[in-house]
């Protein structure tokens, strides 16, 4: 007889705001370790028509080259989306004994979301990852331009 289970899935695309700069660290193995925390917000309407918006705040981990990319381009307050997978960190509190967790995103690519600022400027708080025609990815970044042509629409 044939397993009839649902296929395991754990894929997460997240965007928003970093709420702080990101905090990196290299681990004695000398593997780069990169903390980022990210604001997502939610405009919607309720019942009575009313606008409201909800706030997500979420954190995330990213590792080797893209936590060295994240740690030199990314500042707070810049636009992001993170793709990755949810992982949940649990321990025991030292201060009460019980046990505690978090779920949080192991981040596979960290891509900034504004416009690179040609001029010269900080184009929302460092370097950019981002460049008309296209953005770049922090697993893959370039040093090459990308094409300058116009947007068709």
């Amino acid at each position: 007889m044939a397993d009839l289970r649902m296929p395991d899935l754990n894929k997460v695309m997240i965007a928003g705001n970093l709420t702080r700069d990101p905090e990196a660290r290299v681990l004695p193995s000398g593997t780069a370790l990169c903390k980022l925390g990210l604001a997502a917000n939610r405009r919607y309407r309720d019942k009575g028509g009313e606008q409201k918006e909800e706030t997500l705040f979420i954190n995330a981990t990213c590792w080797g080259k893209t936590a060295e990319y994240v740690r030199d381009h990314f500042k707070k307050g810049r636009p992001v989306m993170i793709e990755g997978r949810l992982k949940m960190n649990e321990w025991d509190d030292k201060a009460t004994g019980q046990k505690r967790s978090t779920i949080e995103i192991s981040a596979e690519r960290v891509m900034a979301l504004d416009w690179e600022d040609r001029a010269g400027g900080s184009g929302g708080g460092g370097s950019s990852g981002a460049s008309r025609g296209g953005s770049r990815s922090s697993s893959a970044p370039s040093d090459e331009p990308l094409p300058e042509d116009d947007i068709p629409f």
